[in-house]
């Protein structure tokens, strides 16, 4: 795919650069992704759940993933796991389109909320994404669906 959002399958192609550019930022969500995929522990093919890649000229630009909040009482609450657009892609809508792709999946899947737990400096991005300040242990954030 030259440019877009699309749900996956399978670790696409490209996926080791895109994993090596978030360790080099200290982030080390992708490099778990890809060790609950290789076990098994996680592979975002459960009821309810989904894995988003989005590409910018060809080249895999992030990723983004949704399942079952694992911290919910309930299963009609959705969490937005292991969001990250590369640096060079940032500033092109990437990361929107990755969050609206898993809102378009949950609301399908008939889910009532997003939750994310994210870093403080991604804060101002998620509100502006829909996203509410969120005051619990296992969220910074929540979106009404």
């Amino acid at each position: 795919m030259k440019n877009g959002v699309a749900r996956v399958t399978a670790l696409p192609a490209g996926f080791p650069l895109l994993r090596d550019a978030a360790l080099a930022e200290g982030w080390k969500l992708l490099r778990v992704l890809e060790e609950d995929w290789n076990s098994g522990a996680l592979r975002f093919v459960a009821s309810g759940e989904a894995l988003f890649a989005a590409w910018r000229n060809g080249a895999l630009a992030g990723m983004a993933g949704l399942s079952v909040d694992p911290y919910s009482e309930t299963e009609s609450v959705a969490r937005l796991r292991r969001l990250y657009v590369a640096p060079p892609h940032r500033g092109y809508g990437i990361g929107r389109g990755l969050i609206e792709a898993a809102t378009d999946a949950a609301t399908a899947h008939g889910f009532r909320m997003i939750r994310v737990r994210a870093p403080a400096a991604a804060g101002a991005f998620y509100e502006a994404c829909g996203f509410l300040p969120a005051v619990m242990r296992s969220a910074t954030h929540i979106r009404p669906l």
